[in-house]
């Protein structure tokens, strides 16, 4: 089979003989940004030590050690930078978002897998889900052992995802996440362990469906809070978001936190609070006066990682937003949109229970 001439800035995945026509097959794209997935150990058992080896897998390389994929998809590699997950940035978040409407609009792909470091893969898969205007399938996949390490699992993880980002009945799902043949929404997943394979959790709700053994792509639920083209965040001319700082409550947690925000110029402060959303007494003052005498809002959630928190009418004569079910990083991502767009917290509030 000849193989398709390559495109400017893409390297075209080559089909092994006798698979499916390469006319008939989906087309997934991939982003590589880096992470456990594309980084090489100093051996097959350095599992914990590999980011200091400072090696990554040459372009290409990651796909061409998985030929299956070419009886799944059309896969083809597009270029992006390549940072550990806990270097990324705002700023490149919107690149990304700037990148896959640009792919989309081309029409080359029907469909996008991500590769990523999973230390904020959920939180790159939240902002996705809340500023992408597509219903076409965004997949970000991560590892949690580096390619060459014995029992590597990243490899496995791409080829779940192109399955995922090329099946119908991913499209219109949000932004997903395949880790360990799981499917889950990017709003309710979490990394809930260091190393281990099983590290992603949707604690609340459970995963949305499977990758499964026998190659099918299995969904049980869908989302129900709002996603990609139902949202009214639009990021496209963004060039900065409004900070919004993240201060956890804990036994003799003071207002020393809350005073440092307010001074590095923050327009909300995400409370990550005890048991059912309790900053401490001394916190509780720092936060409205903080209120009081700048308007600065605050988001309360709770630090224990499930469950709802809820907004009683004290916290609403206070300037409090509540979070929902939203951990405390994910909240900030969505606390920082709002406040792109208004300052009323009533409004933000109503953001907070859709999305």
């Amino acid at each position: 089979m000849s193989r398709k001439p390559a495109r400017r800035g893409v390297a075209p995945l080559a089909v092994k003989q006798g698979a499916i026509s390469m006319s008939k097959l989906p087309r997934v794209g991939v982003i590589l940004t880096g992470g456990t997935i594309d980084s090489v150990g100093a051996d097959r058992l350095d599992l914990a030590w590999y980011i200091e080896a400072g090696k990554r897998l040459e372009k290409g390389e990651l796909l061409g050690q998985i030929p299956e994929l070419g009886q799944i998809a059309d896969v083809r590699e597009i270029p992006f930078r390549r940072l550990p997950s806990q270097a990324l940035t705002t700023s490149d978040w919107l690149d990304l978002v700037r990148t896959i409407h640009a792919i989309f609009e081309k029409g080359d792909v029907d469909g996008l897998v991500i590769t990523h470091g999973t230390n904020t893969l959920e939180e790159t898969a939240y902002f996705l889900n809340l500023t992408l205007n597509t219903d076409k399938p965004v997949v970000l996949v991560g590892a949690m052992r580096p390619s060459n390490a014995i029992s590597a699992d990243g490899y496995l993880n791409i080829l779940s995802a192109v399955r995922v980002a090329a099946a119908p009945q991913s499209r219109g799902m949000g932004c997903l996440v395949v880790m360990n043949d799981t499917i889950f929404g990017a709003r309710d997943v979490t990394k809930t362990a260091t190393y281990r394979v099983n590290a992603f959790q949707a604690r609340d709700l459970g995963p949305l469906g499977y990758a499964d053994a026998d190659g099918s792509v299995i969904f049980y639920h869908r989302p129900m809070k709002k996603h990609t083209v139902e949202t009214e965040f639009d990021v496209s001319t963004t060039q900065t978001l409004p900070r919004v700082d993240v201060v956890l409550s804990y036994v003799d947690a003071d207002a020393t936190m809350i005073d440092a925000a307010v001074r590095a110029g923050a327009r909300g402060i995400v409370s990550a609070s005890t048991g059912a959303g309790r900053p401490t007494p001394t916190q509780d003052d720092a936060f409205d006066a903080a209120y009081a005498k700048h308007g600065l809002l605050m988001c309360l959630t709770s630090r224990v990682g499930s469950g709802r928190i809820v907004r009683s009418p004290g916290l609403t004569k206070r300037g409090f937003v509540a979070g929902d079910n939203l951990l405390p990083w994910k909240a900030r991502i969505l606390f920082a949109l709002a406040l792109s767009k208004t300052n009323d917290a009533a409004d933000i509030q109503r953001m907070f229970d859709i999305y």
